[in-house]
């Protein structure tokens, strides 16, 4: 049946051009997986990373921006879904540069003084609880902040680390969203890693701070499901 639907979209498109075909067909391929999203997956154009919604059984979230040089330079972007769908990475086809994860442990949780802390933004707290540590030269939780982010404006915890023998630079947003007792908590993390391109070009293009905006589409779609 999955073959048929594909089929009778590339017999709908055949008069588009050879983009909005593979984009037609691409979408056409996803969108039969459901809930649970193929174990890889490759994103070949612009109007899918513009278009396409994650959507699985536990969040949904819009994919990162993009630039036409990810897909002329980097090869495009490809993905994989883990843990049925409850993790979802994404990064550069031909590079490492960036690479990212979304991810929740599907479960509900108490409510705790961590949550509180970060729903207070009591620094003091997090910064005591995370605090900054060096091991095998990377440095972890550099920063240690928090944000309001994603579809229902859920409170977040915000971490930096830096790796500074391969200049590799990673940042983790850990959102939740609270029942309406108050007693419980879902929640789901958006993970950037950055590996900085030993071309000087590339450097200049791809860099900490643009990985950075490109993700805040993510993180500002970011939907945790409901399911008590």
């Amino acid at each position: 049946m999955r073959y048929v639907y594909i089929l009778l979209i590339f017999l709908f498109v055949s008069g588009c051009g050879g983009n909005q075909l593979e984009h037609a067909i691409e979408k056409g391929m996803i969108a039969t997986s459901g809930n649970t999203p193929p174990a890889s997956f490759a994103i070949a154009n612009m109007e899918t990373m513009r278009d396409y919604v994650f959507n699985t059984k536990d969040f949904s979230f819009y994919l990162p921006s993009a630039k036409q040089s990810d897909f002329t330079k980097m090869g495009g972007w490809d993905g994989m879904s883990m843990r049925d769908g409850k993790t979802i990475a994404l990064g550069f086809t031909n590079s490492i540069v960036y690479h990212i994860t979304v991810s929740t442990s599907g479960k509900v949780k108490k409510y705790g003084e961590r949550e509180r802390a970060i729903v207070n933004n009591d620094i003091k707290y997090l910064r005591n609880r995370f605090p900054k540590k060096t091991r095998k030269g990377k440095i972890y939780n550099i920063n240690v902040g928090t944000i309001r982010g994603g579809k229902e404006n859920y409170p977040c915890i915000v971490r930096e680390s830096y790796d500074p023998k391969y200049e590799k630079r990673k940042i983790s947003y850990g959102c939740f969203k609270i029942d309406s007792t108050g007693l419980l908590k879902k929640g789901a993390g958006i993970s950037l890693t950055y590996n900085k391109p030993k071309n000087p070009t590339s450097a200049k293009q791809y860099t900490y701070n643009d990985l950075k905006r490109r993700a805040k589409r993510m993180l500002d779609s970011l939907y945790i499901k409901d399911g008590w």
